[in-house]
């Protein structure tokens, strides 16, 4: 599952509008000087609780040289997926959000996005531009 229907997405938000003043504040925060504190992980986040393909974010590093050299090893993406799901990395994860991403709504998150970990995977699993694994999964873990 690649996306997350409305159903699934209206469950990590308290209100309609605090899914609103979620999108707000995403517009306010990449259009002020405050965007160069945004790192990856902070996308994937957004982009995961909107319901979208978060993947789309990320490229898969096909650079033989860069590859040879750890890239693989490195990826954001990984990084990003770990701080996600890391519970040390919750404050510095949800400050710049002021408060509109709760711990709660992050712990629902969690349930249907995968934890991905780099030793998981080989470079040669991305080789061909697509990611192994999908975006999220059932609650019962049957798609991961």
């Amino acid at each position: 599952m690649n996306t997350l229907s409305r159903a699934i997405t209206a469950r990590f938000f308290p209100t309609p509008d605090s899914y609103n003043a979620l999108r707000k504040h995403w517009s306010d925060l990449i259009n002020s000087e405050r965007r160069s504190e945004l790192t990856a992980a902070h996308h994937l986040l957004y982009l995961a609780l909107m319901g979208k393909d978060w993947r789309k974010a990320f490229t898969p590093i096909t650079n033989q040289r860069k590859l040879d050299n750890g890239a693989f090893w490195d990826w954001e993406l990984f990084r990003a997926i770990f701080k996600l799901h890391n519970k040390y990395s919750e404050d510095e994860l949800l400050a710049l959000f002021d408060g509109l991403i709760t711990t709660d709504m992050l712990a629902e998150l969690r349930q249907v996005l995968p934890y991905r970990n780099v030793y998981q995977y080989k470079a040669s699993d991305f080789a061909n531009k697509t990611f192994p694994f999908d975006a999220y999964i059932e609650k019962d873990g049957s798609n991961g």
